[in-house]
């Protein structure tokens, strides 16, 4: 059997800024040691100075968006919560 690698969620009021710099820093960082996850209570979009700063620094954020606790919640398991 795989060894799965624990989840972490980043969680924020709209999932437009902070969450979203946080998943995808860590995903960089360390997306072979974690799955990366980041949603919110009340999503609305990604900022456009969010993906302006993520691109700034290198990091691709077209694959980002705005995503619901309710996609996650009581659907996977979580090992850390940041909010």
């Amino acid at each position: 059997m795989a060894e799965t690698k624990p989840r972490v969620l980043f969680l924020c009021t709209h999932n437009a800024a902070r969450s979203q710099m946080a998943e995808a820093l860590l995903r960089h960082y360390a997306g072979e040691r974690f799955e990366v996850l980041s949603a919110g209570a009340t999503p609305t979009a990604v900022h456009p100075l969010t993906r302006q700063v993520l691109a700034n620094i290198g990091l691709d954020p077209s694959g980002l968006y705005a995503k619901s606790l309710d996609d996650f919640f009581a659907k996977v398991s979580i090992a850390y919560a940041i909010i």
